[in-house]
């Protein structure tokens, strides 16, 4: 399942886009972190083994880790059998670990020069580990002989894992936020075509009319109906945020614009979905997936990731559709899961490294079936893919995917922005007021960080 929460390992973006800033930690939170993470280093050399060892008959050792804890990790464990069935001379072993703590694991072992020879970042974590020299640079793999053609990718994906005339990774996937809706409930508030199909709302207008609509369909035996709810906070609002041209930090990632006129417009907007519209409930009164899953709810954005739990769910029948424009323009949010290999791989593990992570790229099809969406655009234009109904609904946003920023303070940035939206959408504060604190408490926190103003540091002599 996908990481909520990441401490260590995260990039820096200085918008919800693909274009990247880099800012380098202050040397005295370096110090400190090193200080931390020394004794776990020391466990890290213990338990994470030899790399790239051989066995009997030189077959190569290749560690593999990731954080696909759920259903995910079945498929990916499924594709990891096969390598090892297709490739003799290889054999891959692959650690699953939650991604709360993956992070933290990873870089541990980074620093005690065991880390895995191959292993996932997700599209937040990447510059983090680039920065400390954790990844091998790809270009001679990807221009070699066995390479990949990167002009397949979607440029704003492939863009992420570029940096300074190299690449330094593979992106496997893309996770997008969409709409999944339930068609009985469309049916039943008479929000259909004119062949009597559900008709998911392609913009505000549709969407306030549906939501209404489900809304006035009354009770059931377990709760009230609703139209929508939110999901997780955070996500939600990035989507409806990038439609409304809202930044979470100036071009240059000195300064925090999270209170910008346009994401307060765009956090009111959510705001009065619950408050005057009254077709979302408070966050308080129902856990919003299992509403939508017990069939009391009528829409909800959420991600790709999500649909296995439908798909197992043999009575709800539901529909994907990408998430209506609310704001002056078209956005969601979206992440990617990216392959590296290890920066001091000797050449043949590196080759070997490679044979699989170009293997885990080319067959992300069988990924895509577990409920993802491939980056690769000639594999998206296959009957299989197609075949796919809801990432191939989900794919249709991709060009308009963004990115939530990251940077080296990424985790208390994120600690504040969903408290923000938390009070907000609570009712706790206006979003004007929750923005604001939010806004300072971050300005503060990039002070520690060492990061100054552009303006203010300008001033000083």
């Amino acid at each position: 399942m996908l990481a909520k929460e990441g401490l260590l390992g995260h990039l820096n973006v200085t918008r919800f886009s693909h274009r990247f800033q880099v800012i380098t930690m202050p040397t005295f939170v370096r110090f400190r972190l090193l200080l931390l993470l020394l004794p776990l280093a020391l466990i890290g050399l213990i338990i994470t083994g030899m790399s790239g060892c051989r066995g009997g008959g030189d077959v190569i050792h290749l560690r593999y880790w990731n954080g696909f804890t759920g259903p995910d990790g079945r498929t990916m464990l499924q594709m990891v059998r096969r390598f090892n069935e297709e490739n003799p001379d290889v054999r891959v072993t692959m650690q699953r670990m939650a991604w709360n703590t993956y992070y933290n694991k990873l870089f541990v072992a980074g620093l005690g020069g065991r880390a895995p020879e191959v292993f996932v970042l997700q599209t937040d974590a990447f510059v983090r580990f680039m920065q400390a020299d954790f990844l091998r640079p790809l270009n001679d793999k990807i221009m070699g002989e066995n390479g990949i053609d990167m002009s397949d990718f979607d440029p704003n994906v492939i863009d992420t894992v570029y940096h300074n005339g190299n690449y330094y990774a593979v992106p496997l996937d893309a996770y997008i936020l969409g709409m999944y809706y339930n068609r009985d409930l469309f049916r039943q508030a008479g929000i259909v075509d004119e062949h009597g199909d559900p008709a998911p709302p392609t913009n505000r207008e549709e969407f306030l009319h549906a939501t209404r609509k489900i809304t006035e369909l009354g009770q059931t035996d377990i709760g009230n109906i609703w139209g929508f709810v939110f999901t997780f906070f955070r996500y939600n609002l990035a989507g409806i945020m990038s439609q409304f041209g809202g930044s979470l930090f100036s071009e240059d990632g000195t300064r925090t614009l999270i209170n910008s006129p346009e994401n307060v417009e765009a956090l009111e907007f959510a705001v009065s979905l619950i408050q005057e519209h009254r077709v979302a409930p408070n966050p308080e009164a129902i856990d919003s997936w299992i509403g939508f899953r017990q069939g009391r709810v009528g829409l909800v954005f959420d991600g790709i990731y999500m649909l296995p739990d439908l798909q197992r769910q043999g009575d709800l029948d539901f529909g994907a559709a990408p998430i209506p424009q609310l704001g002056p323009e078209p956005g969601t949010w979206m992440g990617s899961h990216n392959i590296c290999l290890r920066a001091d791989l000797d050449e043949e593990t590196a080759e070997a490294a490679w044979r699989f992570a170009r293997f885990l790229s080319d067959n992300s099809l069988d990924w895509a079936e577990g409920g993802q969406v491939p980056v690769r655009r000639s594999l998206r234009d296959t009957e299989r893919f197609n075949n796919m109904y809801a990432q191939r609904e989900f794919a249709r946003q991709l060009e308009i995917g963004q990115y939530l920023p990251s940077n080296p303070f990424v985790f208390e940035y994120f600690t504040e922005l969903d408290l923000a939206l938390e009070r907000a959408l609570r009712g706790r504060m206006t979003p004007q007021a929750a923005l604001d604190l939010a806004a300072a408490n971050i300005q503060e926190i990039m002070r520690r960080y060492g990061i100054i103003p552009s303006d203010e540091a300008d001033g000083e002599t």
